[in-house]
């Protein structure tokens, strides 16, 4: 894949992970261009949009021009929503979705829920690519923490958000430098990366400092 420059976020909740990213924005070596917020997250760009997710076919034609109109590299998300099936295929091989789920176990939402009621012993998130499939595409990153006895999915997912926002960072770092292939049956790999080591795979290559405040 060509370098990526710039970089759509769609956003639920707070945003920790795009402000993380934002604030890092030229170390990762792209342009945060477009970002389109469902709940509370803010941002000082030009190109914020918080969009009301009341009228659900009017949010996805908003969501739909907002970043058709962007014209990305890459769209990120970090979003409980589904995209458009005409989105999906404007940008296809160029969306990445976070989820908070060892896939392809504990698709959909509510994921931690599902690995503390299954009762694993180990529970984690991926960086996937978008496709038509719910949380079906190419694992791009994954990474992993051991479950406590009757831990929470609220406790188990304030543990994982620090290797979630390092993985984050990274992918993106890596798409920025144009380090993100496909291989003959459709898997995702980073050119030069290192795998199978944890807590996550490939393995980070850069510190990255705490978030802007």
């Amino acid at each position: 894949m060509s370098a990526v420059t710039r970089v759509g976020f769609c956003v639920s909740g707070n945003g920790h992970l795009f402000r993380a990213a934002a604030c890092q924005a030229e170390r990762l070596g792209i342009k945060p261009a477009l970002v389109i917020a469902e709940a509370r997250a803010a941002s000082d760009l030009d190109e914020f949009h918080r969009l009301d997710a009341g009228d659900r076919s009017a949010f996805d034609r908003q969501v739909d021009r907002l970043c058709i109109e962007a014209k990305l590299d890459l769209l990120a998300l970090t979003f409980d929503r589904i995209l458009s099936p005409e989105l999906v295929a404007h940008y296809r091989g160029r969306i990445i979705n976070v989820h908070v789920g060892l896939l392809p176990a504990f698709k959909g939402m509510n994921a931690l829920e599902q690995a503390t009621n299954a009762g694993v012993r180990f529970a984690g998130a991926t960086i996937h690519e978008v496709t038509d499939d719910l949380d079906g595409g190419a694992v791009i990153a994954q990474c992993l923490i051991g479950v406590r006895r009757e831990e929470s999915p609220d406790s188990l997912g304030r543990r994982l958000f620090g290797s979630l926002r390092l993985m984050f960072l990274q992918v993106l770092a890596w798409y920025a430098a144009g380090r993100v292939e496909k291989d003959a049956q459709g898997r995702v790999w980073v050119n030069g990366a290192v795998y199978g080591e944890l807590p996550i795979s490939p393995a980070i290559e850069d510190g990255f400092p705490e978030d802007c405040r």
